[in-house]
This record gives structure tokens, sequence and C-alpha cells, in this order.
């Protein structure tokens, strides 16, 4: 019986931590996040570069840093993001971190937040619900023009 009532413990530190370190993360919708868009606020795309490719959020101000890489082993947590996102950018910049479906782009907001950053937003339903909305995209068309 001890050793369970140690687990349940453990566990209960575990999701006080959790939640703690996601209470900071400011996630806006779409809409919240194309209005910024267009008042200077910069994108952090984090998906993949081969999804980024295929098409991305239409901003004047718009970066690709992928927060997971394809392994032969499958996707990995890029041990590199935090390093270049602060290399491209101080942490007082103010930025929007989107993804595909919003998974990934909460993870990076929340590592970013715990590294320094301060103006820092998820935009939730990420890429997915931006084209939803028929916001404007750039597509490999778009650039081969």
């Amino acid at each position: 019986m001890a050793v369970s009532k140690k687990l349940l413990s453990l566990c209960l530190a575990f999701l006080l931590v959790l939640s703690i370190s996601r209470a900071n993360i400011v996630t806006i919708d779409v809409l919240e996040a194309k209005n910024l868009i267009q008042t200077g606020y910069i994108y952090l795309d984090v998906r993949t570069v081969e999804e980024f490719v295929k098409g991305h959020v239409d901003a004047a101000k718009i970066i690709n840093i992928p927060y997971m890489l394809d392994t032969p082993k499958g996707k990995v947590k890029n041990p590199y993001f935090l390093k270049e996102v602060s290399s491209a950018y101080k942490k007082k910049v103010h930025l929007i971190v989107g993804c595909k479906t919003g998974v990934r782009s909460q993870h990076a907001t929340s590592d970013l937040l715990a590294d320094g950053f301060k103006n820092v937003k998820d935009m939730g339903g990420g890429y997915v619900e931006w084209v939803r909305n028929k916001f404007p995209v750039i597509t490999m068309v778009d650039l081969l023009g």
C-alpha cells in the first residue's frame, strides 16, 4: 500500500508541475493571430520543413524553425529549437507560434516561455484552422508562380 501512495504522490506532483508550466501559455484563435500578424508580430511556424514548404501562413514576418524533426526512428524534439529561436530573435520579441493543429505549438510556446521569452502566444487550431477560415496562405504553386 505504501508504494501505491508514493506513486500517487509522484503522479500528483507531476500533474501539478505540468499544470503550472502550462498556466502561462496564452492561446489565441486564428482571427486574433491574423490581426496581430498584421500589426507586426512575427509568426514562428514550428512544423517540419516539409510541412512548411507545402503551404504556410501568409505573413510579412515569418520564420520556420521545426520543434520536432523526422528521423528514421520517428519524430523527435529538435534539440536545437531554443538555440535557433534565440539566435534569430531577442527574448522581448512578439511571437505567435503555430503548427499544424496546435499541439506542437503549445509545447514550443511552453519551452519558449520557460527559456525567458515574454511575448509569446500560441495559435490554437494551427494551420488547419487558418486554412479552414480561408485566411491567406503561401503554397508551392505561389512560390513557383
